[in-house]
């Protein structure tokens, strides 16, 4: 069965990674409920925390240790139609892992995306922490698409500038495409902000063939972590988030 896997990244913090993936995963299982796996590739555990899964059985790092089948380590998420694996904070082993056994290891995440698509799953989301180690390099060549979140600011343009150059450096160091790169997200952007507009412009102006996104400021992201809920369980998001969130789960999904 195939199965599609996005990966969020950026190799900078603060740009919402966590938001758009645990977003983006919620507005994807509305479309298939039960059917999207959410991984928690970061070791601080953000997305795992925000979807509250009842019971965490094991998480990512125990199943790249051979010590846990995938199948065991998967949980519901607090919100109805999405699964997670979890990834325990910093009490887990995720960075042990990423520290030594994965450096060697530079495909190990393909074996999970492998095993999702096995368990019937249609979608995969991987949420990255900021840093380019050895998850976030096995995470970016097991997904079939990459999608980058920046803030409207001249610090967000240069992070796209690095993190393209490290994907680049990537595909040639392991001989692969993968990940396909063509969505780009400008997210908390404010009209009332002249250089947000600006911004904005520009980017679409630059953007070629990537396909741009543009959130508005809205604080039901803030809210719905606090409430372990999904955007779409709060009934408070703005009509122009949940627009620009369907457009992107709808034509991310299809390719």
């Amino acid at each position: 069965m195939y199965m599609k896997t996005i990966a969020i990244a950026l190799q900078k913090g603060g740009t919402g990674k966590t938001v758009l993936s645990v977003s983006l995963a919620a507005a994807l299982a509305r479309q298939v409920p039960g059917r999207v796996l959410l991984v928690d590739c970061d070791p601080q555990g953000n997305s795992t925390e925000w979807t509250h899964p009842d019971e965490l059985r094991a998480e990512l790092a125990t199943v790249l240790l051979g010590k846990c089948a995938l199948r065991d380590a998967v949980a519901e998420a607090e919100f109805s139609g999405l699964c997670v694996l979890p990834t325990a904070g910093l009490d887990g082993e995720l960075k042990v892992w990423d520290e030594g056994a994965g450096t060697r290891r530079p495909f190990a995440m393909w074996e999970i995306v492998k095993g999702a698509a096995a368990m019937g799953f249609k979608f995969c989301v991987l949420d990255l922490s900021p840093g380019f180690g050895a998850i976030e390099r096995a995470a970016l060549v097991s997904a079939d698409e990459v999608i980058t979140p920046i803030m409207p600011d001249p610090f967000g343009i240069s992070g796209l500038e690095i993190f393209t150059q490290n994907l680049l450096g990537l595909r040639k160091d392991l001989d692969t495409e993968k990940s396909a790169y063509r969505r780009i997200i400008i997210k908390a952007v404010d009209n009332r902000i002249k250089q947000h507009g600006e911004i904005v412009a520009g980017m679409r102006d630059k953007a070629g063939e990537f396909r741009l996104y543009v959130f508005p400021v809205d604080q039901v992201f803030r809210r719905a972590e606090t409430e372990h809920k999904s955007i779409y369980d709060t009934g408070t998001a703005k009509k122009e988030t949940l627009d620009e969130l369907n457009r992107l789960a709808t034509e991310a999904g299809e390719g």
